[in-house]
């Protein structure tokens, strides 16, 4: 299957607005896809840049009357400010679905229909999040505006990854990788790397997050499978409260001291740090856990060595 490049995180809020601005404020990030509202999801969002990797800020419509009858609203009501999915690019959508339907995992297309039949290759699809671990999401973006906004694939843009590397107190060149917690990592090991195709790359343990840890990179994204292990930790924490979710994101960074430095300007408070990676408290960064590391995940797309 042509798993290709990250499309992007979610970032749920209930203050659309107030994340946009303090991404801005924050990251400096490039906007990809201004806000705009979607009527078949009935959702209000954007697309921004922070290194190679995009966010999408994202709310449920408020201001239409049926906003919580849809997918997205009912994940608000449910679990708030939070990591809501990951989305890649796709050659062919269809394909992706056919070897869904043959392991038994449903495929959705827009505003949370099921779909039985193979959709087209340009076609927008969701799984369910029960059957992935995290809900996913595919798409072709040619022949869509992402084609146009969308700086990595359309060589027109003007537009440099390693601005942040640059310019930006926060020197990240994008996503080290992105966190999904799991009861059963043998079981989210088989739906990444048998079922999904992904490789995988590193199984360790971390005493900062409290988490047995599976890592396979997928397109050109590496995700983190992560059982939590230790109580207290906010990994445990989430999983105690939400169960299997997309849970956090870590941002690749040159230097942990400038970046805790810097964070600390702008209100943004640590809660660990063990000299190579520090998370930050998600009461400070609009409900969702970040991480902040210099470490490469073995064999990933940023690791030289």
């Amino acid at each position: 299957m042509a798993i290709g490049k990250l499309f992007h995180i979610i970032h749920m809020t209930g203050e659309l607005d107030a994340l946009e601005k303090w991404y801005d404020d924050v990251f400096s990030v490039q906007v990809m896809m201004p806000h705009s509202y979607m009527e078949g999801e009935r959702r209000d969002a954007s697309l921004v840049l922070l290194g190679d990797s995009v966010i999408e800020p994202l709310a449920p419509a408020f201001s239409v009357p049926d906003w919580a009858d849809y997918p997205l609203g009912r994940f608000y009501n449910r679990f708030g400010a939070h990591w809501h999915s990951i989305a890649w690019y796709t050659d062919d959508a269809g394909e992706i679905w056919e070897n869904a339907q043959k392991n038994n995992i449903r495929v959705f297309v827009e505003g949370g229909v099921l779909t039985t039949e193979r959709p087209k290759p340009t076609s927008a699809i969701m799984t369910h999040p029960k059957d992935t671990i995290t809900q996913l999401e595919f798409m072709n973006p040619e022949g869509s505006p992402l084609s146009d906004w969308d700086p990595r694939i359309n060589p027109a843009k003007d537009w440099d990854p390693d601005w942040w590397i640059k310019n930006h107190p926060v020197k990240t060149p994008g996503l080290a990788y992105t966190t999904i917690l799991s009861a059963d990592l043998d079981r989210s090991t088989h739906v990444y790397a048998d079922i999904l195709g992904g490789t995988l790359l590193h199984k360790g343990t971390s005493e900062l997050t409290g988490t047995e840890d599976v890592y396979i990179q997928l397109g050109d994204t590496v995700v983190q499978l992560s059982k939590p292990v230790t109580e207290g930790t906010i990994a445990a924490e989430d999983f105690a409260k939400n169960k299997e979710i997309h849970h956090a994101a870590a941002f690749k960074v040159l230097n942990l001291d400038d970046t805790e430095a810097y964070f600390k300007e702008k209100g943004i408070a640590t809660v660990a740090n063990d000299g190579q990676t520090l998370i930050t408290d998600p009461a400070t960064t609009f409900g969702v856990p970040f991480r902040w590391t210099t470490w490469d995940v073995p064999g990933g797309p940023r690791d030289t060595k």
